[in-house]
């Protein structure tokens, strides 16, 4: 059985049982401080499909909803992008980057357009949105 090596917080574990050549290590190694890069764009993406979902249902609580139809379809649209952005990431998918600027792209749109409401919502999604397209741009870099 293979034994954890510290790494900081974490611990590391050779990708071979039983193997403790540099190249296992290396490998397991780089995988992890992949995951760990990701993680913030991660907890951002969450956050920002979560306040997206958010305010599209609360918009359509409003006594006016046609006037927040855009809204509520970036809304939708945005969290989309963001949960399958943060999934990616976490599968470590070659195609994340990719995902992650169209993420963003997505994200300076709703966050554009919610920061034209006045509703607490609506601004608490912008401010989601800013940190989250903020996120995806230094990932995908």
């Amino acid at each position: 059985m293979t034994k954890p090596i510290p790494h900081g917080k974490v611990y590391i574990w050779p990708l071979q049982q039983g193997c403790w050549c540099s190249s296992c290590f290396f490998s397991k190694k780089i995988m992890q401080q992949t995951f760990q890069q990701y993680q913030d764009c991660i907890d951002a993406c969450l956050h920002c499909a979560s306040a997206c979902d958010n305010c599209a249902s609360s918009c359509l609580q409003e006594e006016h909803v046609k006037m927040m139809a855009r809204c509520i379809q970036l809304d939708m649209e945005c969290a989309a992008l963001c949960y399958t952005a943060a999934r990616l990431m976490s599968l470590g998918s070659e195609r994340a980057k990719e995902l992650c600027r169209l993420c963003a792209d997505a994200c300076d749109a709703c966050a554009a357009e919610c920061a034209q409401h006045q509703h607490d919502h609506c601004q608490q999604c912008a401010a989601a949105c800013r940190r989250c397209a903020e996120a995806c741009r230094r990932m995908a870099a």
